[in-house]
């Protein structure tokens, strides 16, 4: 005989097996594609994304022409992006565009597809290569929607990665001066010069350009490309530094006239 206090606790332990088990939701495997798609898209609103991940993925293979194809690439793409994973969710951002043109997510794709190439974009002292990409993505979109509201948006990642590629090269030109190699470093300014005027290191290439052409002894080059830089920024900000380089270019002069016996 089991004691009656034992078998209340028995009892009351069954009846919370059985309202727990039936309380939990059964999520049964899908049977076609809605089903798919539904449970899919409830696992990737639920952060569940390894099950998204291949529910989506099942899509994709198994019903290539539903009307949840595109739906599918896309979400990958998302999760892609939840994971860090950036340069695979650029792939497949691009992926949808290529299979789904006329997609409602090619346009936003497109966007994202810049977005995932400019978190690849690392510091200005590293290749850049992520960074260019990310330049034409984004310019590539303004091309394809030039009045959509991200558009603007699109500019101004545009600008921001444009200001790192000419701190890219500024810093490689300052780089060369402590290396004692001006040739070099003239070739630097050059290219933020030439590449990267809407930059804030146009300015200051300006007068690194003239200081090195000074200490390359070619003064003519110099004064013409302070006369450059007093023309293009009447109120600069580095008067200061302007008027050392003067000064060293009339010092460098009278050592060049006045030679020591």
């Amino acid at each position: 005989m089991i004691p009656s206090r034992i078998f209340s606790l028995l009892c009351t332990f069954a009846a919370m097996v059985v309202t727990f088990g039936c309380a939990q939701k059964v999520t049964l495997a899908p049977r076609n594609v809605d089903e798919y798609y539904e449970q899919a898209l409830d696992a990737f609103n639920n952060e569940n994304l390894a099950v998204a991940q291949r529910y989506f993925d099942a899509i994709k293979l198994q019903y290539p022409a539903s009307k949840y194809a595109d739906d599918a690439q896309y979400y990958l793409a998302e999760i892609n992006v939840k994971k860090n994973e950036n340069i695979l969710a650029a792939y497949n951002y691009n992926q949808l565009r290529r299979t789904f043109p006329n997609s409602e997510y090619a346009k936003i794709s497109a966007y994202k597809a810049a977005m995932s190439s400019m978190r690849q974009s690392p510091k200005f002292d590293r290749d850049q290569d992520y960074t260019k990409q990310a330049i034409k993505a984004f310019s590539e979109f303004q091309a394809l929607y030039p009045k959509d509201s991200l558009t603007l948006e699109a500019g101004k990642q545009i600008r921001e990665l444009r200001s790192k590629l000419a701190e890219h090269d500024y810093r490689t030109a300052e780089l060369y001066i402590k290396l004692n190699a001006p040739r070099a470093s003239l070739t630097y300014y050059d290219l933020v010069l030439n590449n990267y005027p809407d930059t804030e290191f146009l300015e200051p290439s300006f007068l690194g350009r003239a200081r090195m052409l000074v200490r390359l002894k070619r003064f003519q080059e110099a004064e013409e490309a302070l006369r450059l830089y007093r023309q293009r920024f009447p109120q600069g900000k580095l008067q200061a530094e302007e008027k050392d380089v003067i000064d060293l270019l009339k010092q460098a002069q009278a050592t060049a006239s006045n030679p020591q016996p």
